[in-house]
């Protein structure tokens, strides 16, 4: 009796240890997901803000500064000269950069 508590113990170790592990990696795959979401989010706003001429957050057209939006933040910084945004998306110590170029 005592071999059999003594395997169903170890066996409910090994299960909430996998179960943590997954918990984890799931959780890091959204923070992974909502940063780049946020950086995309920052270039559909320097786009707008390029095509229509407006300037809607003061830091240049095209360039947008540190912006919170839900878990995170994002901003754009905007080359003129090479005509390129980077965009960077930061949801707890998760970071995603996009850069594109424009004409």
């Amino acid at each position: 009796m005592v071999i059999i508590l003594f395997y169903l113990g170890a066996l409910s170790t090994a299960l909430v240890g996998m179960v943590y592990a997954r918990l984890s990696a799931v959780t890091l795959e959204v923070d992974r997901l909502q940063a780049q979401y946020l950086a995309e989010a920052g270039l559909a706003q320097a786009l707008y803000e390029i095509k229509t001429g407006l300037d809607v957050f003061g830091g240049g057209r095209g360039s947008i500064p540190v912006t919170a939006l839900g878990s995170g933040f994002y901003k754009v910084d905007q080359d003129p000269k090479t005509s390129t945004l980077t965009a960077i998306g930061v949801v707890r110590d998760v970071r995603r950069v996009t850069v594109i170029k424009y004409e």
